[in-house]
């Protein structure tokens, strides 16, 4: 995949490593959060992204550093002010009658825990490269790398192991070995056998005896770096001071006060204890960790503990505690990315800037933004093996960071422009191409671009190398096809959007807790993008099995698999959506079990033709009293929230089955792409069970 940009084109095994950890701390750990830790379903289903009214924020929220710049940007956007300088009393005045809406991803939270693993390979990858005085540190290999990021997910458990919770695995040491091999096992046992014998010594007051080796000396010092660093930033934004009365409550239960003046400090102090005597462990390098982490974090917590008020300094777009920390360690002041394009380096700086850029972002599901796109880099792994390219992984993870970076959206001013700076132009051309344009239409006309293409397309074929370096970056223009890169990606972005849903029902809110958002954004907005891109790849398979010695180059048996194995997850994860889908339907007009049995069955059988289907199951199941009484007991709040009716936003929307006629036939056009491509033994489960399953976990969350 997109050989022509790189002299190393597969996914080495170290890359695999780093990309399976990701997914792995997804996995195990994306509900944890900064100091607190696991929280519970009411807790994130109060952090998915939504819009909010500015005068519904509590105004306490605009004193600190982070509501300083909403209410600014917010009410005087027209003025660049030092918040720091501004009068808020004449627009908190204003607040009560602001119709301003912000998204709440712009709102400081508790970072997610997994930011620190990030951090800590970040600090570590560097250490490796340019420790020892720039020389290297040879015995801190990517293993012990993998296997410091990975050290927390043993007795956890592994979410994506199942569809039902009940029946998902915990992690243990074999599960380990299946996955990395008995190397970085042994790293684990090894890392937290030393970090214990490091907390003993620390609760003893005899770290400085404590000797240890190297590369673990180092590995010790930055899990306690990277910790600190996330405390840190909940500190400088004052985040528990404004959480609301739910996570008040629950982080109260766990023993936290909020309601003191600096209620994070005993954390914040605890951790830059340990920090500084983790770096003054023998052996922790100098000039790749030591040094830059003192002269930025540690002395910015230390101003912190000593002057309170010194903590908003910690945060902000260039905070102390953050963005200098971030950009003094060594892999990202001296590694070039984009002269690297296939690196296992360049994606561990991916997925700092996305960690960086996106520590606030929560999606419509349980799942942080920044986990979201680690999924999709592993799962195209998981996918195409050796096949994948790992400047796709890099892509892939960054596909999202300029739309949900940006200003409105997440506070910063992420921009192509500075992709490009930090990754080449390559990956920003390749960002550019999945970055949405103001058109709604934008992907659609791509995707059908797309398909009338004479075939695969990789990126150098589509911007050539002059306009990768020369171009000005910006979203790519609805009549250019998606490269081979970019259909990967959207299939895969989209089959994880599917599952968070099927996953987390429960946590959807307003119109995405009904059928007719949800069938509609399945069939006329992702739909009309992935049916043509999944037709593309069905017609370049079949043409490279009838004559695979004419087939495109860039086309070998090993993608083949890859693809088949993308459009067959694909498939998979859309029947299961459709089948979520269908239940919603049934309580949205209160079926019988065995009438939503009925239902589904009927939904997926290519024997029932439309109009039988419609005279069998809508005109007789789907009846239009069935669903009044179910509006009258509050489950749904109108006909327009249905799939079968109008979305007008009329006081009479009328019935309408033409959606839902069209979304049976999308899943009977799946199946025949199935059967086209024999993807049979593709599936690893009964597909029946699959969906049976997806039902159970649907009741179970309702239940809930």
């Amino acid at each position: 995949m997109m050989s022509g940009m790189s002299d190393s084109p597969h996914c080495t095994r170290d890359i695999r490593n780093l990309l399976r950890a990701y997914n792995l701390l997804v996995a195990t750990r994306d509900d944890e959060r900064a100091i607190v830790g696991r929280v519970s379903r009411d807790w994130l289903q109060s952090e998915r992204e939504d819009w909010l009214q500015l005068s519904a924020i509590n105004p306490s929220v605009f004193s600190t550093v982070r509501g300083r710049e909403i209410i600014c940007d917010a009410l005087l956007p027209d003025l660049d002010a030092n918040p720091e300088l501004v009068d808020l009393a004449p627009l908190l005045s204003q607040l009560p009658n602001s119709e301003k809406l912000i998204n709440s991803n712009s709102l400081a939270k508790l970072e997610p825990s997994i930011a620190a693993e990030i951090l800590l390979g970040v600090m570590l990858v560097g250490v490796q490269r340019y420790g020892n005085r720039r020389c290297g540190c040879k015995g801190l290999t990517n293993d012990v790398v993998a296997a410091a990021m990975i050290r927390d997910t043993i007795g956890l458990t592994d979410k994506y192991s199942a569809v039902l919770p009940r029946n998902c695995k915990t992690i243990d040491m074999d599960t380990i070995v299946e996955l990395f091999g008995e190397g970085i096992s042994a790293h684990v046992i090894e890392i937290n056998h030393h970090h214990n014998d490091f907390i003993d010594a620390f609760e003893n007051s005899t770290t400085h005896k404590l000797t240890l080796p190297r590369p673990y000396a180092n590995v010790i010092a930055a899990i306690h770096a990277s910790q600190l660093r996330i405390v840190a930033r909940a500190a400088g934004d004052e985040v528990f001071a404004n959480l609301d009365g739910l996570k008040k409550a629950e982080v109260q239960r766990k023993g936290f006060n909020c309601d003191a003046d600096f209620p994070e400090r005993i954390w914040l102090d605890l951790h830059y204890s340990l920090t500084k005597a983790a770096l003054a462990l023998e052996g922790v390098d100098y000039g790749a960790l030591a040094e830059p982490l003192e002269q930025t974090l540690m002395m910015s917590v230390a101003d912190a503990l000593e002057q309170p008020g010194k903590r908003r300094r910690l945060v902000g777009r260039r905070g102390k505690a953050v963005y200098a920390t971030h950009n003094s360690l060594p892999l990202i002041e001296s590694f070039n990315a984009s002269e690297n394009l296939n690196s296992i380096a360049t994606l561990h700086v991916a997925a700092l800037e996305m960690m960086q850029y996106l520590e606030r972002g929560r999606r419509k599901s349980a799942c942080t933004m920044l986990g979201h796109s680690l999924r999709i880099a592993a799962v195209a792994e998981k996918l195409f093996g050796e096949a994948l390219e790992p400047s796709f992984a890099v892509t892939a993870i960054l596909h999202d960071v300029v739309e949900d970076g940006s200003r409105p959206i997440a506070g910063y001013d992420q921009s192509l422009n500075n992709i490009k700076r930090r990754f080449g132009g390559p990956v920003a051309a390749m960002v550019a191409e999945l970055t949405d344009a103001e058109s709604s239409l934008a992907a659609q006309k791509k995707a059908e671009a797309t398909l009338l293409c004479d075939s695969l397309i990789l990126p150098e074929q589509q911007y050539n190398f002059d306009r990768f370096t020369e171009m000005e970056i910006e979203p790519t223009s609805i009549h250019e096809p998606y490269t081979l890169g970019g259909i990967i990606t959207k299939i895969i972005d989209t089959a994880i959007s599917e599952e968070e849903g099927i996953r987390d029902p429960d946590v959807m809110t307003s119109w995405w807790r009904h059928s007719g958002i949800r069938i509609y954004w399945s069939y006329h907005v992702k739909g009309k993008v992935i049916r043509p891109l999944l037709v593309k790849l069905t017609q370049e398979i079949e043409r490279y099995n009838a004559d695979k010695e004419s087939a495109t180059s860039i086309l070998s048996e090993e993608l083949i698999e890859g693809l088949r194995s993308l459009i067959s997850f694909s498939l998979t994860s859309s029947d299961n959506y459709a089948v979520q889908n269908l239940a919603i339907i049934s309580d949205e007009y209160g079926l019988s079990g065995d009438e939503r049995e009925q239902m589904i069955d009927a939904f997926f059988n290519a024997s029932i033709d439309h109009s039988q289907f419609k005279s069998e199951i809508v005109d007789t199941l789907l009846l239009e009293q069935r669903l009044k009484n179910k509006i009258h007991e509050g489950v749904v709040p109108a006909e327009c929230y249905v799939a079968l009716y109008t979305k007008s936003a009329s006081a009479h929307p009328k019935p309408d089955a033409d959606t839902f006629i069209k979304y049976r036939a999308a899943a009977l056009e799946r199946a025949k792409i199935a059967k086209r491509l024999a993807l049979d033994p593709i599936v690893k489960t009964d597909s029946r069970a699959g969906l049976a399953e997806v039902v159970s976990l649907y009741d179970l969350r309702k239940a809930a």
